[in-house]
Protein backbone atom coordinates (compact mmCIF):
# COMPACT_ATOMS: atom_id res chain seq x y z
CA UNK A 1 0.00 0.00 0.00
CA UNK A 2 2.92 2.36 0.95
CA UNK A 3 5.45 1.68 -1.28
CA UNK A 4 3.89 2.96 -4.25
CA UNK A 5 3.43 6.16 -2.52
CA UNK A 6 6.87 6.32 -1.13
CA UNK A 7 7.74 6.65 -5.10
CA UNK A 8 5.82 9.81 -5.24
CA UNK A 9 7.27 11.60 -2.47
CA UNK A 10 11.26 11.30 -4.05
CA UNK A 11 9.89 13.53 -6.80
CA UNK A 12 11.33 17.14 -5.12
CA UNK A 13 7.65 18.58 -4.76
CA UNK A 14 6.06 19.93 -1.81
CA UNK A 15 4.80 16.60 -0.71
CA UNK A 16 8.14 15.12 -0.46
CA UNK A 17 8.74 18.20 1.74
CA UNK A 18 5.76 17.30 3.67
CA UNK A 19 7.49 13.79 4.11
CA UNK A 20 11.00 14.42 5.40
CA UNK A 21 9.06 17.14 8.17
CA UNK A 22 6.85 14.31 9.30
CA UNK A 23 9.74 12.08 9.51
CA UNK A 24 11.76 14.87 11.63
CA UNK A 25 8.25 14.81 13.63
CA UNK A 26 8.85 10.97 14.61
CA UNK A 27 12.31 11.18 15.21
CA UNK A 28 11.71 14.54 18.09
CA UNK A 29 8.64 13.27 19.00
CA UNK A 30 10.91 9.65 20.20
CA UNK A 31 13.30 12.20 21.73
CA UNK A 32 10.87 13.58 23.79
CA UNK A 33 8.90 9.99 25.54
CA UNK A 34 12.72 8.54 25.76
CA UNK A 35 13.50 11.70 27.81
CA UNK A 36 10.30 11.98 29.82
CA UNK A 37 9.96 8.63 30.64
CA UNK A 38 13.89 8.59 32.03
CA UNK A 39 12.99 11.83 33.44
CA UNK A 40 10.55 9.99 35.91
CA UNK A 41 12.44 6.66 36.47
CA UNK A 42 15.77 7.54 36.79
CA UNK A 43 15.70 10.99 38.32
CA UNK A 44 17.63 12.46 35.23
CA UNK A 45 19.57 15.66 36.68
CA UNK A 46 19.60 17.32 33.07
CA UNK A 47 16.17 19.02 32.61
CA UNK A 48 15.37 20.09 28.81
CA UNK A 49 12.57 22.38 27.77
CA UNK A 50 9.87 19.80 27.05
CA UNK A 51 7.48 22.19 26.32
CA UNK A 52 9.65 23.81 23.64
CA UNK A 53 10.57 20.43 21.99
CA UNK A 54 6.21 20.47 21.86
CA UNK A 55 6.09 23.69 20.26
CA UNK A 56 8.50 22.40 17.85
CA UNK A 57 6.04 19.52 17.05
CA UNK A 58 3.03 21.46 16.56
CA UNK A 59 4.76 23.82 14.39
CA UNK A 60 6.24 21.36 12.23
CA UNK A 61 2.22 19.95 12.54
CA UNK A 62 1.08 23.14 11.01
CA UNK A 63 3.97 22.58 8.32
CA UNK A 64 2.46 19.59 6.72
CA UNK A 65 -1.05 20.71 6.61
CA UNK A 66 0.26 24.11 4.94
CA UNK A 67 2.17 22.52 2.55
CA UNK A 68 -0.10 19.45 1.88
CA UNK A 69 -2.64 22.12 1.23
CA UNK A 70 -0.35 24.05 -1.45
CA UNK A 71 0.00 21.01 -3.19
CA UNK A 72 -3.12 20.19 -3.60
CA UNK A 73 -4.25 23.31 -4.65
CA UNK A 74 -1.45 23.04 -7.05
CA UNK A 75 -2.38 19.66 -8.12
CA UNK A 76 -5.98 18.93 -7.36
CA UNK A 77 -6.43 15.28 -8.94
CA UNK A 78 -2.86 14.04 -7.44
CA UNK A 79 -1.64 12.77 -4.52
CA UNK A 80 -4.85 12.84 -2.79
CA UNK A 81 -3.78 9.23 -0.85
CA UNK A 82 -0.90 9.86 0.85
CA UNK A 83 -1.82 13.73 1.69
CA UNK A 84 -4.63 12.24 3.79
CA UNK A 85 -2.53 9.59 5.31
CA UNK A 86 0.52 12.55 5.94
CA UNK A 87 -2.04 14.87 8.07
CA UNK A 88 -3.58 12.13 10.05
CA UNK A 89 -0.53 10.56 10.61
CA UNK A 90 0.87 13.96 12.02
CA UNK A 91 -2.00 14.26 14.70
CA UNK A 92 -1.02 10.65 16.22
CA UNK A 93 2.56 12.46 16.18
CA UNK A 94 1.31 15.03 17.84
CA UNK A 95 -0.15 13.12 20.92
CA UNK A 96 2.74 11.67 21.23
CA UNK A 97 4.55 14.85 22.36
CA UNK A 98 0.84 15.61 24.70
CA UNK A 99 1.75 12.49 26.74
CA UNK A 100 5.37 13.40 26.82
CA UNK A 101 4.44 16.74 28.46
CA UNK A 102 2.14 14.47 30.49
CA UNK A 103 4.63 11.99 31.86
CA UNK A 104 7.26 14.96 32.53
CA UNK A 105 4.66 16.83 34.80
CA UNK A 106 4.75 13.18 36.54
CA UNK A 107 8.69 13.61 37.44
CA UNK A 108 8.06 17.36 38.75
CA UNK A 109 5.56 15.84 41.29
CA UNK A 110 7.74 12.54 41.90
CA UNK A 111 9.74 13.28 44.69
CA UNK A 112 13.31 11.97 44.17
CA UNK A 113 13.25 7.69 44.47
CA UNK A 114 10.95 6.22 42.47
CA UNK A 115 12.60 2.78 42.63
CA UNK A 116 9.83 -0.27 43.04
CA UNK A 117 8.93 -3.51 41.68
CA UNK A 118 7.31 -1.77 38.39
CA UNK A 119 10.30 0.03 37.77
CA UNK A 120 12.72 -2.20 35.65
CA UNK A 121 8.55 -2.99 33.79
CA UNK A 122 8.76 0.55 32.80
CA UNK A 123 12.23 0.58 31.84
CA UNK A 124 11.31 -2.57 29.40
CA UNK A 125 8.89 -0.82 28.02
CA UNK A 126 10.51 2.58 27.25
CA UNK A 127 13.30 0.28 25.29
CA UNK A 128 10.26 -1.19 22.86
CA UNK A 129 8.33 1.78 22.64
CA UNK A 130 12.13 3.41 21.30
CA UNK A 131 12.45 0.56 19.21
CA UNK A 132 9.12 0.45 17.74
CA UNK A 133 9.37 4.45 16.94
CA UNK A 134 12.57 3.79 15.39
CA UNK A 135 11.34 0.78 13.11
CA UNK A 136 8.35 3.18 12.45
CA UNK A 137 10.94 5.57 10.83
CA UNK A 138 12.70 2.98 8.98
CA UNK A 139 9.62 1.51 7.36
CA UNK A 140 8.20 4.86 6.81
CA UNK A 141 11.11 6.19 4.73
CA UNK A 142 11.56 2.67 3.05
CA UNK A 143 7.78 2.33 2.44
CA UNK A 144 8.02 -1.07 3.59
CA UNK A 145 5.30 -2.78 4.84
CA UNK A 146 6.87 -6.10 5.93
CA UNK A 147 8.87 -4.04 8.67
CA UNK A 148 6.50 -2.44 9.95
CA UNK A 149 4.13 -5.35 10.99
CA UNK A 150 6.26 -5.70 14.27
CA UNK A 151 5.36 -2.29 15.63
CA UNK A 152 1.81 -3.52 15.57
CA UNK A 153 2.36 -6.72 16.60
CA UNK A 154 4.23 -5.69 20.02
CA UNK A 155 1.59 -2.83 20.68
CA UNK A 156 -0.74 -5.99 21.63
CA UNK A 157 2.09 -7.13 24.13
CA UNK A 158 2.64 -3.84 25.73
CA UNK A 159 -1.29 -2.56 25.74
CA UNK A 160 -1.33 -6.32 27.89
CA UNK A 161 1.49 -5.33 29.93
CA UNK A 162 0.52 -1.95 30.66
CA UNK A 163 -3.19 -3.30 31.78
CA UNK A 164 -2.05 -6.40 33.62
CA UNK A 165 0.15 -4.14 35.99
CA UNK A 166 -2.63 -1.53 36.57
CA UNK A 167 -4.70 -4.15 37.42
CA UNK A 168 -2.33 -4.74 40.04
CA UNK A 169 -1.77 -1.22 41.31
CA UNK A 170 -5.57 -0.81 41.19
CA UNK A 171 -5.74 -4.04 43.57
CA UNK A 172 -2.60 -3.53 45.90
CA UNK A 173 -1.18 -7.01 44.66
CA UNK A 174 2.38 -5.20 45.31
CA UNK A 175 2.42 -3.18 48.81
CA UNK A 176 3.86 0.44 47.61
CA UNK A 177 3.06 4.07 48.79
CA UNK A 178 0.25 5.75 47.59
CA UNK A 179 2.17 8.29 45.87
CA UNK A 180 4.37 5.38 43.84
CA UNK A 181 0.99 3.88 43.16
CA UNK A 182 -0.52 6.85 41.62
CA UNK A 183 2.32 7.88 39.18
CA UNK A 184 3.02 4.24 37.87
CA UNK A 185 -0.52 3.79 37.39
CA UNK A 186 -0.34 6.93 35.59
CA UNK A 187 2.93 5.71 33.55
CA UNK A 188 1.89 2.85 32.70
CA UNK A 189 -1.99 4.59 31.32
CA UNK A 190 0.46 7.13 29.06
CA UNK A 191 3.13 4.13 27.77
CA UNK A 192 -0.17 2.49 26.34
CA UNK A 193 -1.48 5.67 24.35
CA UNK A 194 2.06 6.54 23.44
CA UNK A 195 2.38 3.03 21.64
CA UNK A 196 -1.49 3.52 20.05
CA UNK A 197 -0.04 6.54 18.39
CA UNK A 198 2.94 4.85 17.28
CA UNK A 199 0.90 1.44 15.87
CA UNK A 200 -1.47 4.12 14.05
CA UNK A 201 1.47 5.57 12.35
CA UNK A 202 3.07 2.51 11.20
CA UNK A 203 -0.29 1.24 10.17
CA UNK A 204 -0.54 3.84 7.65
CA UNK A 205 2.60 2.17 5.83
CA UNK A 206 0.30 -0.91 5.80
CA UNK A 207 -3.22 -0.28 5.42
CA UNK A 208 -5.28 1.87 3.01
CA UNK A 209 -6.23 5.39 4.22
CA UNK A 210 -9.60 4.11 5.69
CA UNK A 211 -8.15 1.45 7.79
CA UNK A 212 -5.32 3.58 9.43
CA UNK A 213 -5.14 2.51 13.22
CA UNK A 214 -6.95 -0.98 12.55
CA UNK A 215 -5.43 -4.08 12.03
CA UNK A 216 -4.54 -5.41 8.94
CA UNK A 217 -7.02 -7.51 6.63
CA UNK A 218 -5.92 -11.07 6.66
Amino acid sequence: MFEKFFKLWSTGNLLEASFEEVENMIKLARDMVEYSINLVIENAKNREDIYKSDQELNHSEREVRRKVLEHLSINPAQDINPSLILVTIIIDIERIGDYSKNIVELADQSGDSLECEYTNIIRDLKSRIVKNINTTIESFKEGNEEKAMPVLEDHLEIVNICEENMAKLINEEIKISTRLSIIYTLLFRYIKRVSAHIKNVASSIINPYDRIGFKPKE
